[in-house]
């Protein structure tokens, strides 16, 4: 294997498996890699950047751009592709809701709480079909589905209310997500603090929310792995070794008895090849500590 490709998304398939998105120039589909498992080494070159294309959200399906658009690095659609997919994650936020927006909106969505280290509790929604993929897309190590709402501008009104109390976080920056994967995460303790977090919302923001037991992710990421403080190489444009499985937008290698991590998010829209030969990583010196 040693193809190149444009790398489009990562995510997680129908079988919650980690999966990376591509298109192979001259095609009209994307292609999917599992890479779990795999020897491979991924090298992006980040001298253009390409429109990843566009997503129907009535059909679930996704496309490459037909107009091949190259963009600046701060875009990840031309205007033509994000007009055709027309989501808005943020839509509480914007001026207009394009149709597309507004029938999503109109389907059930789900309020969750993410866990991702002891104290670090994040608040979120997410549309119900998706089920745990939204949760598996950021990295969550447990969660806990709060309650299923039929829209999503109802549900928006109780993420609101939670992430405005003291502890629970709206949002969670990657190189935050990236340090704490160097400590011990205990499952028992997260889902202990999952329930009591939830015991305060019943007090706090005058809310009725389900009886679900929480859920531990780790097994969707990495199988039967674990994760082994991971050196995160930041500011590097590749990652080679056996594949033991993503965390969220991290893709986690292990060579010589040492697990690697890279944020393949930041490389959507770059050119990217892939290899089955392993090189040595290189990496910058690792902070120590969280704080």
């Amino acid at each position: 294997m040693n193809s190149d490709f444009l790398f489009i998304h990562y995510g997680y398939d129908h079988n919650l498996a980690p999966s990376l998105t591509l298109h192979k120039d001259g095609t009209e589909q994307f292609e999917y890699l599992s890479p779990r498992g795999q020897n491979i080494t991924l090298a992006f070159d980040t001298s253009a950047r390409a429109c990843t294309g566009w997503h129907d959200l009535a059909t679930s399906e996704s496309f490459p751009c037909p107009d091949r658009a190259m963009l600046p690095t701060q875009f990840n659609h031309c205007r033509h592709c994000q007009n055709k997919t027309g989501f808005n994650p943020a839509f509480y936020h914007a001026t207009s809701v394009s149709p597309q927006q507004q029938a999503r909106n109109a389907e059930p969505h789900f309020l969750y709480l993410a866990h991702f280290a002891p104290g670090v509790v994040k608040v979120g929604i997410s549309w119900a079909e998706r089920g745990l993929r939204r949760l598996l897309d950021q990295g969550a190590r447990s969660a806990l589905i709060l309650k299923t709402y039929p829209s999503a501008t109802i549900a928006r009104q109780y993420e609101a209310k939670v992430a405005a109390l003291p502890g629970i976080a709206e949002t969670l920056q990657i190189k935050t997500k990236h340090k704490l994967l160097g400590f011990t995460y205990d499952v028992v303790a997260a889902a202990n603090e999952l329930c009591a977090a939830r015991q305060r919302l019943t007090t706090e923001c005058n809310m009725q929310p389900e009886d679900n037991e929480p859920v531990s992710l780790d097994s969707y990421y990495l199988s039967d792995h674990t994760i082994n403080q991971p050196v995160i190489l930041n500011g590097e444009q590749k990652i080679s070794g056996h594949c033991l499985g993503m965390i969220g937008s991290t893709l986690i290698t292990e060579q010589n008895d040492q697990q690697y991590g890279l944020c393949v998010n930041n490389f959507t829209g770059y050119r990217v090849n892939i290899s089955d030969v392993l090189n040595p990583n290189t990496h910058r010196p690792q902070q120590a500590s969280l704080f």
